[in-house]
């Protein structure tokens, strides 16, 4: 295949780079004027899903199953803006799925259920486990926080028990080093009263 012929989805071809005004017969879209036929491949058949990011996967192949135009050929023009259709919402798919019946009006519109893959396997992998990561990132910023605050509201107390910060180190599993760094960070801060009678001062 030329390489004028291959779109940006990688091996597809491209209906946008041409001439506006005219509508191709067969293939619904506008913008193409007196394109010959001969040896162009035809949408036949336009599968349409969620993929695993759960965002609209859009597959245009032609008969043989050439893979002609994909989600980012299709998805970013004015006229189609994947966004203002609900994944989460029969309605959305009803209503993408008459979108692609007048874009692609000889072709077969069929519904994929389950997880559709992208184009690029790849590269869905690589969003699928980079979601993943964000998801973990973020359940792990919350836990240190947590864990931050219990320590925050632990150190008062344990001081006034005259717990050291060795005994400290071992219960919390912090390092001492940390833990003197923060009993020192409430050096100036005062005492809860708990009720529990701090150590005695110290004898001269």
């Amino acid at each position: 295949m030329s390489e004028e012929l291959q779109g940006s989805s990688g091996g597809g071809i491209s209906y946008a780079d041409v001439v506006p005004d005219t509508a191709a017969p067969g293939l619904g879209l506008p913008g193409i004027v007196d394109v010959p036929t001969t040896g162009l491949k035809m949408p036949e058949r336009v599968d349409f899903g969620i993929d695993g990011l759960g965002q609209w996967c859009i597959e245009v192949r032609a008969k043989d199953g050439t893979l002609l135009l994909g989600t980012e050929d299709i998805g970013d023009g004015d006229d189609l803006d994947l966004a203002t259709f609900p994944v989460d919402s029969p309605a959305g798919a009803v209503a993408l799925q008459e979108v692609l019946k007048q874009r692609f009006k000889f072709a077969d519109i069929v519904w994929r259920p389950g997880v559709m893959n992208s184009i690029d396997e790849q590269r869905s992998l690589a969003q699928r486990a980079l979601a993943a990561a964000g998801t973990d990132r973020e359940a792990a910023r919350e836990a240190t926080e947590n864990a931050e605050k219990s320590l925050r509201e632990a150190l008062p107390l344990a001081r006034a028990a005259g717990i050291g910060p060795g005994e400290m180190a071992r219960r919390t599993g912090y390092a001492r080093s940390t833990i003197t760094k923060a009993l020192n960070s409430l050096a100036s801060a005062p005492v809860p009263d708990t009720g529990v009678p701090g150590p005695a001062a110290p004898q001269e």
